[in-house]
């Protein structure tokens, strides 16, 4: 009996102190701009242009198809089929030589870009 009584008594005071343990405040809250941080409150301060996005932890992640802005969707799209079928620029597939003439149409373009380019940086007056 008479080890049992100090470790009941240790027991009952480890009981005493978790209430005190469980309502200890270890949040961070996150406040924007200039807001004033409440007293006894630990605060993260971030930009005032982030008030109203939806927190970074949130929107990591790739998301549903359902879910995809509409121009992620479209963009998808474009491209498929685009190694054999229409679009292709090859003899296989059903219209593949459609896509040949967007070739040639995006080379120019290239080409052109490439040109300006150069005559950007060289030291000849047009």
């Amino acid at each position: 009996m008479k080890t049992v009584l100090p470790i009941l008594l240790a027991l009952g005071g480890l009981a005493a102190v978790a209430p005190a343990m469980a309502q200890q405040n270890d949040r961070e809250l996150v406040i924007y701009g200039n807001d004033k941080c409440p007293v006894g409150t630990v605060c993260v301060r971030a930009p005032e242009a982030d008030r109203f996005r939806i927190p970074q932890t949130l929107r990591s992640g790739t998301l549903a198809p359902s879910a995809q802005p509409w121009g992620a969707r479209a963009a998808s799209v474009a491209d498929a089929g685009a190694a054999s079928g229409g679009g292709s620029c090859s003899a296989a597939g059903n219209g593949g030589f459609t896509g040949c003439l967007k070739k040639e149409i995006d080379a120019w373009h290239q080409e052109k870009q490439a040109q300006a380019a150069a005559d950007a940086n060289s030291a000849v007056p047009r």
